[in-house]
């Protein structure tokens, strides 16, 4: 349940009781999320703080949009190798800037492998 005088703003909580949902394994890969209406009905939210809770799970990659057909839980993101020199910077999604300067970006969950 979601209360104003819990710790962290109401979007926050919400987008932590979907992202458990979604780790946990209750929503699936692929499969769509409750709309705004469903949320709404289900935690007595406003429509606005709902759409800030999904801005967050949006950035960190674990729900996606398909502009007229709903929101779904993303794939699994890919495993990513990284090689000597290169560094990482998390920050909702992955930063890897590759020792050559290039600079790419992967969902939040990514498995990082450092290979030689």
């Amino acid at each position: 349940m979601i209360t104003p005088d819990r710790e962290g703003a109401a979007y926050r909580q919400l987008a932590t009781v979907l992202r458990n949902r979604i780790r946990s394994g209750d929503l699936h890969p692929g499969h769509r999320i409750p709309s705004e209406k469903d949320l709404h009905d289900e935690f007595g939210l406003a429509r606005e703080t709902i759409r800030r809770a999904l801005a967050v799970l949006r950035q960190e990659g674990l729900i996606e949009v398909r502009h007229g057909h709903g929101t779904f839980v993303a794939e699994p993101p890919s495993t990513v190798e990284l090689k000597p020199g290169d560094s990482v910077t998390a920050v909702g999604a992955i930063t890897v800037t590759r020792l050559s300067g290039e600079i790419e970006t992967y969902p939040v969950g990514t498995t990082l492998t450092v290979i030689e």
